[in-house]
């Protein structure tokens, strides 16, 4: 016995009811799902860009066509910062046109809001639907903007489907959903990320060929800490210079933002319970606040013109490696704001701090290399 949403084939997990079989692997997610319908497009579908992708960005896009064109599925390793974003367009619209039907999926809902955003204002002729939890109105279209949670609605529907960041939590290591998105493609698949060993392709340099910042580790008390982050962010302040303050707690965002109110600091929390992060976001752009309190919820996708980053209790075990190196990733994004500080307060400089800066040091020199 095999299930057909979440492939699982032990049987421990099957149960019978009114001479129905269920799965308790995968009971959790709804049985409603989509048929996607034949597509026959009267327009052109196109995206425009306000600026021109570099060399390697082309190169890699085209690759990307041509390995979509020989039915070949690709994991694309770029550093934070490299644009794969952009890179990706090409083989969207490509496939777009043939009357495909696209995917573009990612493990959480506020990357998913972000880009969809980015993809909205760039794409022509085409309404991306967007799918999320509470946000499940409307599911069927030619290209769908997903979380990896809402794909069992769409069981071999696929003809493309683009994964970003498929090393992230939820995803990461989550059998169920791994089985589920590989229930959902027809066709092939792109999966991306900065933070895994190899890729089919790489792209080792960010869009703008500058080396990424690499993290200054301060070790020191708890007590020092807080004086010396207070100095820092007072710092920033004068300077207007946004802040992505990252801590190993919800609870402790709240904390945090009630110390920083003493020294007249602006601050907002953002965590996965927060409701209200992109407005947030837009407020830090704006420069209404001058930091966000955040958990790792903002480690990966978001992008905030010359934002520095502070890392609080980085010994804690839920910064390891590729989490410190996507935070390290958010600094440094922008033109020409293309360096930017990663200050991480410690009691102690772990192995994954270590790792950390040895990873983006070896980039570095391998772009370099290239160079």
């Amino acid at each position: 016995m095999k299930c057909s949403r979440c492939q699982n084939e032990d049987v421990q997990y099957f149960f019978e009811n009114n001479g129905r079989i269920y799965c308790r692997k995968c009971i959790a997610f709804s049985t409603k799902t989509v048929n996607l319908k034949p597509v026959k497009n009267e327009k052109k579908i196109y995206y425009h860009l306000n600026y021109s992708l570099n060399l390697e960005q082309e190169r890699t896009s085209r690759l990307l066509i041509e390995r979509y064109q020989n039915h070949q599925n690709t994991v694309l390793k770029a550093v934070t910062g490299a644009g794969k974003t952009e890179m990706i367009y090409g083989v969207i619209e490509y496939a777009l046109n043939l009357g495909h039907h696209v995917c573009l999926t990612m493990p959480r809902k506020e990357l998913v809001i972000e880009l969809a955003k980015r993809i909205q204002k760039q794409f022509f002729n085409i309404q991306p639907i967007l799918v999320y939890g509470g946000h499940t109105e409307c599911l069927e279209g030619q290209f769908i903007i997903c979380t990896t949670h809402q794909l069992y609605r769409y069981p071999r529907m696929f003809d493309l489907l683009i994964l970003d960041e498929y090393d992230a939590f939820p995803y990461r290591d989550n059998e169920v959903l791994e089985n589920i998105l590989m229930n959902s493609i027809k066709g092939n698949y792109v999966f991306m990320s900065a933070t895994i060993e190899s890729g089919d392709v790489q792209v080792l340099q960010r869009f703008h060929h500058q080396p990424l910042p690499i993290p200054t580790c301060k070790v020191m008390g708890n007590f020092m800490m807080l004086c010396h982050l207070v100095y820092q962010l007072k710092k920033y302040q004068k300077d207007k210079k946004p802040v992505f303050l990252f801590v190993p707690r919800i609870e402790m965002t709240r904390q945090v933002q009630k110390f920083l109110k003493f020294f007249s600091i602006k601050s907002h929390c953002a965590t996965s319970k927060e409701k209200n992060i992109h407005q947030s976001l837009e407020m830090i752009k704006s420069h209404e606040i001058d930091v966000i309190v955040c958990t790792t919820v903002l480690e990966r996708g978001m992008t905030v013109e010359n934002v520095q980053v502070i890392i609080l209790h980085g010994e804690h075990p839920l910064f390891d490696k590729e989490i410190l190196i996507q935070i390290a990733g958010r600094t440094g994004r922008k033109v020409p704001y293309t360096n930017g500080d990663i200050i991480i307060y410690t009691n102690r400089q772990t192995k994954a701090i270590k790792e950390c800066i040895k990873d983006l040091q070896q980039s570095n020199a391998l772009s370099a290399i290239k160079s």
